[in-house]
């Protein structure tokens, strides 16, 4: 979880320190407070990007300082120890633009740290329950909680491969326009492949040299000290099996079976002196150079961005570059045959729905599972009779479809062959229509918490952070909202920015950012409140400027309502 978080020199907040507790901590503050950047202080040591405007004005650089324990620091890769059950990762964005990231004083990428970021946090943004009106929301929260990662990519792969095929096969039938076009294509990918000349075997060499590179100091301080044991130092290995196989020796006259034991210590010490020369070959060899990993980083983030355009791993890129020139000098031979590029789409094709199919048959199991989970959260949020359903339709083929993207009237895309949706009905009776036609945006502020909670239940992921995902409620939802995510803090650490008392009452511990000007400049500060001051922000929160008696009042029965937790 989080601990600590330090903010220096970042827009209004010269100097901001929060000690965060487990369980649900709350963040409350007046409009234009600081509480953004609070957030942006956040997304930035979890990997997001950041500029040079975010740097306080007259300061050379901004710092952010975070601290994360517990056991999620483990399992993080070789370049995050968390040996002490705790991690440090600061980000320093330069007045210049220059960005740098460390974890635990080691310099890593941006790229890295959103990896490492992502197993620590789960960020939901105050405006993320609008993405639940695109056409693709529904289909990408089914493969993610289902876990159908492999079969969406598979089926994506198998589509691209059909794509290929059909392109190699109109191309011939087309004629000399269409051998010149394909022609063409062809020679910019080769192009394209021959400038980034992939090798095989080439990402996972570069993903070992990245290991090395993260892990230089330890592997170097390692290796050294092999090197002294084993050779160097006074009462080395070494040493000591020479002392005694000649001691040994001696008594060979007296004690056969000590000779032979001399013999055999003769005969290791080969296999010693050249584990201690390898150690210390190493020792010289390996040398921290954030220079070269960010060169690794970059490489492999390129392999990366081309295999997914060419829909093959990274170490296929070589053997994907070789058949694209095989294909180009085919063409350029005129020796393309179009009953063998035919056969070849047939066969494509056929992969390619097999792919589909397995796919359906997953989001078909599992659609309804997902869909029976997130409507017990949306009844917990104050709907008791709502429910959502994700719809799964097939594709229908469009006029003009290519005969091998079709079957009985289903036309198959890179994302499978069927379509997902949100349909929802608010009432007993009624019957689910599509969410974007019949929600409000409170209930689609409280159908996005319970779908973010059934994710965050199976996910293993320490902290949860909502920034004013209460947007659109109020009332007696809001205080049910409050303790939604009081329920979701019971086994992890639930952070939440909020403008709503009746959530701010139900949390376990309560920061209050504050905003005042001093000789001209104005900065944010962080406090946490005890438990008189909470009563005193909460009232604010309900009142306004003017705290009355009565605000008063009102806030301590929220706070003392907020305070029970069930059982």
């Amino acid at each position: 979880m989080l601990t600590d978080l330090r903010i220096r020199s970042l827009a209004v907040i010269e100097d901001l320190e929060i000690a965060f507790e487990p369980g649900f901590n709350v963040v409350t503050g007046e409009t234009g407070a600081g509480k953004t950047m609070l957030m942006r202080a956040l997304g930035l040591v979890l990997g997001a990007r950041g500029g040079a405007d975010l740097v306080r004005e007259g300061a050379t650089e901004a710092a952010i300082e975070a601290i994360f324990a517990g056991a999620a620091t483990a399992g993080l890769g070789d370049d995050v120890s968390g040996d002490r059950g705790e991690i440090l990762v600061r980000r320093v964005v330069s007045a210049n633009g220059r960005q740098r990231a460390y974890v635990d004083d080691r310099l890593i990428t941006a790229g890295r740290l959103a990896e490492i970021g992502e197993r620590l946090v789960h960020v939901y943004g105050q405006h993320e329950h609008q993405a639940l009106l695109r056409p693709e929301t529904a289909r990408l929260h089914l493969d993610a909680a289902a876990g159908l990662g492999t079969l969406v990519d598979a089926a994506a792969s198998r589509f691209r491969a059909l794509v290929e095929a059909e392109e190699r096969l109109a191309a011939c039938l087309a004629g000399a326009a269409g051998v010149e076009a394909r022609r063409e294509l062809l020679a910019f990918q080769c192009r394209e492949l021959a400038q980034l000349s992939p090798r095989a075997s080439e990402s996972a060499e570069l993903a070992r040299e990245r290991e090395v590179l993260r892990h230089a100091e330890r592997l170097r301080a390692a290796a050294a000290e092999a090197e002294g044991a084993l050779y160097a130092r006074e009462g080395a290995v070494l040493d000591v099996l020479a002392r005694t196989a000649n001691r040994l020796r001696d008594l060979r006259s007296l004690d056969a079976e000590l000779g032979a034991a001399a013999d055999l210590l003769d005969e290791v010490r080969p296999a010693v002196e050249d584990a201690a020369l390898r150690a210390g070959a190493r020792a010289r060899a390996i040398q921290a150079d954030p220079a070269r990993l960010e060169q690794i980083e970059e490489r492999i983030g390129a392999l990366q961005r081309l295999a997914r355009k060419h829909g093959c791993t990274p170490d296929e890129l070589a053997a994907r570059r070789e058949a694209l020139e095989r294909a180009l000098a085919d063409l350029a031979s005129g020796g393309a045959d179009p009953a063998a590029l035919a056969a070849a789409a047939d066969a494509a094709a056929a992969a390619a729905w097999s792919a589909a199919d397995a796919l359906t048959a997953a989001r078909t199991r599992h659609a309804p599972v997902l869909a029976r989970r997130i409507t017990e959260g949306i009844r917990e949020l104050a709907l008791a009779d709502a429910r959502l359903e994700l719809v799964l339709e097939p594709h229908r083929a469009a006029a003009g479809t290519p005969a091998r993207y079709v079957r009985g009237g289903v036309e198959l895309t890179a994302s499978g062959a069927e379509q997902a949706g949100w349909a929802f009905a608010a009432n007993p009776g009624e019957s689910a229509r599509p969410l974007a036609k019949v929600a409000s945006g409170g209930e689609l502020s409280r159908i996005m918490l319970a779908i973010k909670a059934a994710g965050a239940g199976a996910a293993d992921v320490p902290t949860l952070l909502f920034d004013e995902v209460d947007a659109g409620i109020g009332g007696a939802v809001a205080e049910t909202v409050g303790r939604k995510l009081a329920a979701l803090a019971v086994d992890r650490q639930v952070i939440c920015i909020t403008h709503l008392p009746q959530i701010a009452a139900c949390a376990d511990h309560h920061f209050a950012v504050r905003k005042r000007v001093a000789k001209g400049r104005t900065r944010s500060s962080a406090e946490r409140l005890s438990d008189s001051e909470r009563v005193d922000e909460i009232a604010r929160m309900l009142a306004g400027v003017t705290i009355t008696k009565e605000a008063r009042r009102h806030a301590a029965e929220l706070r003392r309502l907020g305070a029970q937790r069930p059982g």
